[in-house]
């Protein structure tokens, strides 16, 4: 119970966090369930790594709060030659992942957040927790990428200074979670140039920069190196998200920030586990088997989410194809309006009725109403699927690809097709496959 006084915090868990224990429970009671619903890689820990961490596992002193020196100075020259970055113009902190790390910046940097709609779910709820305002800014989607506009930008700024709010910092996330877009490098500049003229700290959560599709790491850092604060960490393309290894990269021209975090840090989660930190060092040194695993590992994510959006597509389903991380960001109303009133209401039935868990549109932020979802890719042994692509010579070899190496997928694809005739009976037959019809093709 809360004390009088004090912040209105809800008791709620993460949506994400909690839809992935409730699939582990249901999963427990003998329940058949296609987990759709959880961006957590799937595949092996790489043998160089698994090998580090093991040689290291004696390590147990404490560390600098910043980070291992010898790890910053990996990420540094990492992020220097993947990103072009002038890492002569950045400190690196190493946090136990990038998601407490978002929230000590949101903490260090005053003011309010401006938040592109949709986003992840943690950067609202963070804001709120230290009591700051979020203020939405209009996001498009398009075949190109995220479509977010400086004069939507701009309109927001204004809005939330003239309703008495102080904006002081964007955060964007791209390739993004929820949507599997990214920005293009003409949005970027654009996005650049605002925070500039409005004096915004710009915060790029580039957590699935390596995992873009056309195996390209943009970062907004090469063109903001004066103002962008950037996060990351090995979570998504090592498939290492247990082992809580987040970074950032904070401008040497912002003034204090850097010590304002170290700050927090020393009074929050004093420094990353030692064994992790010293293992993590190989996973920045551009080794040939690491970055071999990277390429693997995208290709088969990019694989198997662009054939779910096609999939969704051929029934009926509005769905950009993804170009990076584990996520697609179907919209049902197509097909489904007027059946449900709801994103919770739709996923609720959808998991219910069918077994496919998956997360409401309304908790990256948009309009209930409007029948979103977001559909993880990850359901899958990943050491079988890298076996079957390697072994396959890549898409378009085999008909059966999809089945073969997910067969969850595929059976949700057919889940999907049923709940969208069952709910639908009536749609349009050329756009929208019999359950039965849908394969790897």
């Amino acid at each position: 119970m809360q004390q009088a006084g004090s912040r209105d915090i809800k008791s709620a868990i993460s949506p994400t966090l909690a839809i992935n224990e409730l699939v582990h429970s249901m999963r427990d009671k003998g329940r058949k369930i296609f987990h759709m619903g959880f961006g957590e890689a799937p595949f092996p820990v790489p043998p160089r790594m698994m090998d580090a961490l093991r040689d290291n596992a004696r390590e147990r002193s404490y560390l600098p709060v910043a980070g291992l020196p010898q790890l910053c100075k990996a990420v540094a020259e990492h992020q220097a030659f993947h990103a072009d970055v002038d890492m002569e113009r950045f400190d690196v902190l190493i946090g136990p992942g990038s998601k407490i790390i978002l929230f000590a910046l949101q903490m260090a940097i005053p003011g309010d957040t401006l938040l592109p709609v949709p986003s992840w779910v943690s950067y609202s709820p963070q804001s709120k927790l230290l009591g700051q305002h979020v203020v939405p800014v209009p996001m498009g989607l398009s075949g190109g990428g995220l479509v977010l506009e400086a004069a939507a930008i701009d309109q927001a700024v204004e809005q939330a200074r003239a309703a008495g709010h102080n904006p002081t910092k964007l955060l964007i996330n791209f390739p993004s979670n929820p949507t599997g877009l990214t920005i293009d490098d003409a949005t970027l500049l654009s996005i650049v140039e605002v925070c500039r003229s409005r004096n915004l700290i710009l915060i790029s959560d580039e957590i699935y920069g390596r995992l873009s599709f056309d195996h390209r790491y943009r970062s907004a850092a090469r063109h903001f190196p004066e103002g962008c604060v950037v996060t990351t960490g090995l979570s998504k393309h090592l498939s290492l998200g247990g082992w809580r290894l987040g970074i950032s990269l904070i401008p040497k021209s912002l003034p204090g920030l850097f010590e304002d975090l170290c700050h927090i840090a020393s009074e929050t989660w004093s420094c990353v586990a030692a064994p992790v930190q010293i293992a993590a060092v190989e996973a920045y040194l551009n080794h040939p088997d690491i970055e071999a695993f990277i390429t693997s590992t995208t290709d088969i994510h990019a694989y198997i989410n662009r054939r779910i959006a096609e999939q969704l597509s051929r029934l009926g389903v509005n769905c950009v194809s993804p170009q990076g991380g584990f996520y697609t960001w179907p919209d049902f109303s197509n097909v489904l309006d007027g059946v449900y009133t709801s994103s919770e209401q739709m996923a609720a039935s959808l998991l219910e009725q069918h077994g496919v868990a998956t997360l409401p549109g309304v908790v990256f932020g948009e309009d209930s109403a409007t029948l979103k979802l977001r559909l993880s890719g990850c359901d899958y042994d990943g050491e079988t699927a890298l076996d079957i692509w390697a072994s396959s010579g890549g898409p378009g070899t085999r008909a059966d690809l999809l089945e073969r190496m997910a067969p969850n997928i595929t059976a949700a694809l057919t889940e999907l097709g049923s709940f969208i005739f069952d709910c639908n009976p009536a749609t349009d037959a050329e756009s929208t496959h019999r359950p039965e019809e849908i394969s790897d093709r």
